[in-house]
């Protein structure tokens, strides 16, 4: 077994706790994209990247953009090219964000404007409505957060804020996330969902659970 194999899709579905989750992507931060992204044609930064730019981008009176769960800045990568900017970014693994913060533009400017280690379980250290546009891929999936975390998401969401956040399609089923997201549209919290089917994946694979449903709505 190579060490990619070792960090592969079943380490990462079988994660249960924050711990989990730092000890898993330390070790894995350095191939995560050489490796694991390429070795699996991974495309879901890419689709959520373009939902986010074809909605619109950043919404309301604030520009910035938050990825959410950024990793190593593959999404926040996407954005930027599209021209959306200031980004920043939130992860709870610091091995990551330490790869994200080399992530640089054309003109050599750095992709994020900061970079920031944060655990979704408990309060991000963000002030409250902060930003135009809240992103994320690859946060919402099996051994991951539950739809309880996008409470603090709406939290840092300014008045008209609009996100794209990837929620793996069976994960979102088994935590009810359309109850949560029913639930906030009801309360005058978001707009009405829109629900975007993407692959997670290039062409075949052998998880045929590897879709994702994009989750398009605005704060208000």
């Amino acid at each position: 077994m190579t060490n990619d194999d070792a960090f592969g899709l079943d380490a990462a579905y079988a994660l249960e706790t924050p711990d989990d989750n730092r000890k898993l992507y330390a070790g894995w931060a350095r191939t995560y994209e050489s490796g694991f992204m390429a070795d699996h044609s991974y495309v879901y930064h890419h689709h959520v990247a373009e939902i986010f730019d074809r909605h619109g981008g950043a919404s309301g009176a604030e520009t910035s953009v938050l990825d959410v769960g950024c990793g190593t800045g593959a999404v926040g990568t996407e954005l930027a090219f599209l021209g959306h900017q200031p980004i920043d970014g939130i992860d709870i693994s610091p091995e990551m964000l330490e790869v994200a913060a080399t992530k640089v533009l054309p003109d050599d400017s750095p992709a994020y404007r900061q970079l920031v280690e944060a655990d979704l379980t408990a309060t991000i250290d963000l002030p409250d409505r902060s930003y135009g546009g809240i992103v994320s891929a690859g946060t919402f999936t099996f051994g991951h957060l539950g739809p309880e975390s996008l409470t603090e998401l709406l939290r840092v969401g300014a008045t008209g804020c609009r996100y794209a956040v990837g929620v793996n399609a069976i994960h979102y089923r088994e935590q009810a996330f359309d109850e949560w997201l029913e639930n906030a549209c009801a309360d005058g919290a978001i707009t009405k969902p829109v629900l975007v089917d993407v692959a997670v994946y290039e062409g075949d694979h052998e998880h045929a659970q590897d879709r994702a449903l994009v989750v398009v709505f605005e704060r208000i």
